[in-house]
């Protein structure tokens, strides 16, 4: 290695130390991140899935099941069936299944195109004609790479949490 590209690689060497670019066991890195979205996201899916199907089910075989019981129970199933139909609806809308889905499957994917436009642009450094052409690419790479990575898990998070209502007390002298 000559030595104008030596200052790049001793660069890359240090900057593979800082969290961000560490592995997915290290928190905050991207990998950690990415790794956190994998995760979550289809667990988000099937609920969302699972609770749609039971909604589905249980409202469209209320009628049928209601009828199907003796007269004197008639009411009493009928009753149950609505009442798991409003908690399986609630907890749909209290979890936000489908919203936590899109956000981390969107968020995940934004990680991975970061992180593969970093390591596009490290390989752009290393065949650079200069140092200082290399040096300007890299550190022009990592501003975009720390932007990319702290704007999509601010923005998963803000719209998590803009989802959340907590209920508003009334004042008594209201």
């Amino acid at each position: 290695m000559d030595g104008a590209h030596s200052r790049v690689e001793e660069f890359l060497a240090t900057l593979r130390e800082q969290a961000l670019l560490k592995d997915e066991k290290t928190p905050g890195s991207v990998r950690w991140y990415i790794a956190f979205y994998q995760l979550r996201a289809p667990q988000r899916r099937k609920a969302f899935r699972a609770a749609g199907f039971c909604l589905l089910f249980l409202s469209i075989s209320l009628p049928f099941i209601t009828q199907s019981v003796p007269v004197a129970s008639q009411a009493q199933v009928a009753s149950t069936l609505s009442w798991l139909i409003a908690i399986v609806a609630a907890s749909s809308s209290f979890f936000n299944w489908q919203k936590a889905w899109q956000l981390y499957t969107q968020t995940q994917l934004t990680l991975q195109f970061a992180l593969t436009e970093w390591e596009t642009r490290t390989a752009e450094a290393r065949a650079a004609a200069s140092e200082e052409e290399a040096m300007r690419i890299l550190k022009a790479a990592l501003q975009q790479l720390t932007r990319a990575v702290s704007d999509a898990v601010s923005n998963e998070t803000a719209q998590y949490f803009e989802g959340v209502k907590v209920p508003e007390q009334r004042s008594k002298h209201a």
